[in-house]
């Protein structure tokens, strides 16, 4: 029967209906190192049916207005990935429902995303020295283009470059070979990190917890307002979600979860892929009400 037959897309229809919504609370757009501009991860979302999308990008809120505006109809939550340190290790947070135009939020976001501007440039003559040349005229084509840079848009730059076939060459061959030559990250201590979402309206959960996080760490996490953990995340074979539910259960955090998307590929990682239930959407959003109101 074709595709395009009213049987075939009252079935569809049908299909949707019977599958619960989950929410993408885990995106990212070319505002940082994603491939889908703001508005393209907005159709997206409304094609995978979700009942709500979180635009997370890398230590920015610059495609936010962009994604609400292009779905009004949808429920784009304002989000943003923060770049952390907790015992001396980088950590992720994620904040939900900030409000874009809170200073004190998008001053620390500016002062990250400047350092991850020099770092950018770092690599850049890193690989140039060793022999690549890149021109300049391209370099400034992909600063113009994202307001939080990083490694991937290195490795895109060579691709664009003719350097490499596809960025995981790209990583091999020159990106990961000079990472060491390149100064550190400005990192938010996580309880700064986890001040500033509450003070801007949010609330903040742990990006893909690390496997080797103990019960010491959650209940250190708690104690700084930590409001939950991200336990829907395409984990792959060893799927973590099972022990981060039965954590968050055990220290009162409410879950997240999403795709964590920035492009077409791979596919198990498209918008919409993973997520968590509508029902605890609402529960995570019920925690603002928690938090102190700010200013």
């Amino acid at each position: 029967m074709p595709r395009s037959s009213p049987f075939t897309n009252l079935a569809r229809q049908l299909a949707a209906l019977a599958r619960p919504q989950r929410a993408d609370l885990h995106t990212h757009t070319t505002a940082s190192d994603g491939e889908f501009t703001p508005s393209q991860v907005a159709a997206h979302a409304r094609q995978a049916g979700v009942a709500a999308v979180a635009i997370t990008d890398h230590d920015t809120l610059a495609g936010v207005a962009e994604a609400q505006a292009a779905a009004p109809e949808l429920d784009v939550i304002a989000g943003v990935e923060i770049s952390t340190s907790f015992n001396g290790r980088e950590f992720h947070l994620l904040g939900y429902f900030v409000r874009t135009d809170h200073v004190e939020l998008n001053a620390a976001l500016a002062r990250v995303c400047e350092r991850r501007r020099e770092r950018f440039r770092e690599f850049v003559e890193c690989i140039r020295v060793g022999g690549r040349n890149i021109p300049a005229d391209r370099v400034a084509l992909v600063e113009q283009a994202s307001e939080s840079l990083g490694r991937r848009h290195v490795a895109q730059l060579l691709v664009a470059c003719g350097a490499a076939r596809h960025r995981t060459e790209a990583f091999q061959r020159f990106v990961g070979p000079v990472r060491n030559e390149v100064g550190p990250k400005v990192l938010l201590p996580v309880e700064e990190a986890i001040h500033l979402v509450h003070a801007a309206g949010g609330v903040a959960s742990l990006a893909h917890p690390p496997a080797d996080l103990d019960y010491d760490t959650f209940r250190t996490l708690a104690g700084y307002g930590l409001d939950a953990l991200e336990a829907e995340y395409p984990w792959g074979r060893n799927s973590r979600t099972n022990a981060l539910r039965e954590a968050a259960s055990r220290y009162g955090f409410a879950v997240s979860g999403g795709s964590d998307c920035h492009g077409p590929d791979p596919q198990h990682r498209m918008v919409g892929t993973h997520g968590i239930t509508v029902e605890e959407l609402a529960a995570l959003r019920a925690r603002i009400a928690g938090h102190p109101r700010r200013p």
